[in-house]
């Protein structure tokens, strides 16, 4: 089959089918593609995000399981003595019991030990200036210093508290105490009253709601050491927070309370404690084989670390800057994505914890996002073979409809040649094998009908022939007839003349009118055989152009001076109109001058008392002008328009018909034998131009000839 394939039925099809499905398919592909990585993403960002939950549930369970036990030591009364003697036991068993404390310590007021649990020797040891101390004695609850230990060189972290001694609170006091006593009741709801500091029954009966809340505790309005820790507890505890060893259901939320006014502070207490723990419980944090977890205090200082390295030497190495250190010590908390110094791209997850240190894992991105990159590579397979089964499936479909399909076009086209034998064998039982069977029969039927066809074109070639002999025939009979009867009809009209003539010299006036009704029923008739005659050569194609340079102007006036007693007969008035330098035309002046006499005497012939416009101008034609009719770049327009009876649609449309004219009434009202219109057009279009009529029924008619101004002689 001729044609290129990129214009063939199968690969449109093709393509057509790739364009409708394709592109569904890729956006479906592309949306799951899209929700699954968003899924992947999520599940690496809860892996991190759980590890790091996890690891911050074991840092905050180890540091306070640390603060209770400096708690217990602070508050004993054995320490609150500030005896030596009773000191000595607690803190010496304290740092027996508890491996992962390597020092129990208590200081005086100005900074000196008073005992210490390691059993080395305390004499005159200072540590007044260490900012632990400092903190306490400011009054600091709880202090943490993250330090390499100057004992063992190891991490550690000193945690200090005040020891403090007691004074009960009794109704009828007033003073700060019984404010913040005041404070802490109204928190639990138990006071209602406004904070005056003066103890009175209100008070006293909010404290006596408050014992009996808790069994155990005096229920005699009397603020003692117990109760005033378990409203430090309650007051201190998070919302909904249980705390089953000691018994109490708390559901206050966490506040901030001033500094125990019903406390003295006596010395400091401290325990110092390895990270060595918390060194294990990080070091079990893996993700993959590039995750890890470590932990930062609140300056930044790395306290554990998987990599040894990290946590050795004489002090804490500082993190501070570290990209996940960096947005965790701002207070951006969750996931961070960040680029180390060597480009590799991570996923990290910070959190801290209420007592300001922080937890943070990390995970290289490649790896976390495996599954990612996986399944963007499973999903560019899975669309890749989806288009290629798409094409392949629709290549096969289009294979079986276009083969019949090919088998019919090559048959048609044998079938246009002119082999009318032509079948094709087809046996499906679908609509290409019904349009298999309707093409064999009607090759049938056009191989009948061409037969039939030779058989009328022959007799249609006779009578053609015959036709053309008869048409020569009468061309040559209007020849010879107009040829014998111009003789005799230019002797009718020269004798009418030369009659006229003597009847006016021999005063037989009376036979002039008849004299001159011969002489213009013969020019009449002479007329009409000229017309005849030159129907006769358009129709046979014998009439040629004779081209010439003419002026426009003498031409026009030779019209109008021969145009003007007809005119002037009907009582028109004749108008023309056209400039001084119309200039000259190269064409046929006879066949031009014979068109203008025609629009004129046809003008003419339907106005009376009226009048006739004859305006010549030249026009430019534009570039669709002259791809409409021909490349011609200048034409001449002859424009006749009157004011007489006018045309209706329907005679416009037979106007240039020959033998005929408008109306058949017109016809017995006017003379005329309905050539000159159609003659004019013949002549027009042989010259290059054409004609167009405007006319309305009652109001008149404009003619408007169209004529280039140097006619071709090709």
């Amino acid at each position: 089959m001729k044609g290129s394939f990129f214009v063939s039925l199968r690969f449109r099809m093709t393509v057509g089918v790739l364009v409708g499905a394709v592109p569904p398919m890729l956006i479906a592909i592309w949306f799951a593609t899209d929700r699954a990585i968003n899924i992947i993403r999520i599940q690496a960002k809860q892996n991190l995000e759980l590890k790091a939950e996890v690891l911050t549930e074991s840092v905050s369970r180890w540091e306070q399981m640390n603060v209770r036990i400096l708690q217990s030591l602070s508050q004993n009364p054995s320490i609150i003595s500030m005896d030596f003697t009773q000191q000595l036991p607690l803190v010496t068993a304290i740092n027996r019991t508890y491996n992962h404390i390597y020092v129990a310590e208590t200081y005086n007021l100005e900074g000196y030990v008073i005992s210490r649990g390691s059993g080395q020797p305390v004499d005159r040891i200072y540590r007044g200036d260490r900012q632990w101390f400092k903190s306490a004695i400011a009054g600091n609850k709880i202090t943490r210093e993250a330090l390499i230990s100057r004992l063992t060189g190891k991490p550690a972290v000193i945690f200090s508290t005040p020891i403090v001694e007691f004074v009960n609170i009794y109704p009828g006091d007033r003073n700060s105490s019984v404010s913040e006593l005041q404070q802490q009741l109204k928190i639990l709801d138990y006071y209602k009253g406004e904070i005056t500091g003066n103890y009175e029954g209100k008070t006293v009966e909010a404290v006596k709601e408050f014992q009996k809340a808790y069994p155990g505790l005096p229920n005699n309005g009397i603020v003692n050491f117990t109760t005033k820790q378990i409203l430090d507890l309650a007051t201190h505890l998070p919302q909904d927070s249980v705390n089953e060893a000691e018994g109490l259901s708390l559901t206050k939320k966490r506040v901030s309370i001033p500094t125990n006014a019903m406390a003295k502070t006596k010395g400091v207490a401290i325990i110092g404690t390895f990270l060595s723990d918390l060194a294990h419980a990080v070091g079990a944090v893996r993700l993959g084989k590039t995750g890890f977890a470590f932990l930062v205090d609140e300056n930044g200082a790395v306290l554990a670390h998987p990599d040894p390295n990290f946590v050795s030497g004489d002090h804490l190495i500082n993190f501070s800057n570290y990209p996940a250190v960096k947005t965790l010590l701002h207070g951006q908390t969750g996931l961070f994505y960040f680029t180390d110094d060597k480009g590799v791209k991570w996923l990290s997850y910070g959190k801290k914890l209420d007592m300001g240190w922080g937890v943070i894992i990390l995970q290289q991105e490649a790896e976390a996002l495996e599954n990612e990159q996986l399944f963007l590579k499973l999903a560019i397979a899975v669309a890749v073979i989806a288009v290629l089964g798409v094409g392949g499936l629709t290549w096969i479909l289009t294979s079986r409809i276009i083969h019949p399909i090919t088998h019919l076009t090559v048959a048609a086209e044998t079938l246009c040649n002119g082999e009318w034998n032509e079948r094709v064998n087809i046996n499906r039982k679908d609509e290409l094998g019904t349009l298999a069977k309707a093409f064999n029969q009607m090759a049938s039927e056009l191989q009948k009908s061409f037969t039939n066809l030779q058989s009328k074109n022959e007799e249609a070639q006779k009578a053609r022939t015959e036709a053309e002999e008869a048409s020569k025939a009468k061309s040559l009979f209007l020849a010879n007839m107009s040829h014998e009867l111009r003789t005799p009809l230019n002797a009718i009209i020269g004798y009418s003349d030369m009659l006229a003539e003597e009847s006016l010299d021999l005063d037989f006036e009376n036979f002039i009118p008849d004299l001159q009704k011969i002489n213009s029923a013969g020019k009449h008739l002479l007329l009409l055989i000229d017309n005849i005659l030159n129907v006769s050569k358009i129709e046979s194609g014998n009439i040629q152009l004779d081209l010439e340079l003419f002026n426009i102007e003498t031409m026009v006036k030779d019209v109008v001076n021969t145009i003007e007693p007809l005119s002037e007969k009907k009582a028109n008035v004749l108008i023309v109109n056209y400039p001084e330098d119309i200039g000259t035309m190269y064409g046929d002046v006879i066949k031009t001058h014979q068109c203008l006499f025609s629009l004129l005497s046809n003008a003419s012939k339907f106005t009376e008392g009226g009048y006739i416009n004859l305006e010549i101008y030249r026009h430019r034609s534009s570039q669709q002008e002259e791809s409409e009719i021909m490349p011609v770049e200048e034409w001449i327009i002859f424009k006749v328009s009157d004011t007489g009876i006018g045309m209706s649609y329907e005679q416009i449309g037979k106007v240039f018909q020959a033998f005929t004219q408008a109306d058949e009434s017109a016809t017995r009202r006017y003379d005329g034998s309905g050539l000159g219109l159609a003659i004019t057009k013949k002549f027009c279009q042989m010259m290059g131009g054409d004609i167009q009529v405007e006319s309305q029924l009652g109001k008149g008619s404009i003619f408007t000839i169209k004529l280039p101004a140097a006619i071709s002689a090709d």
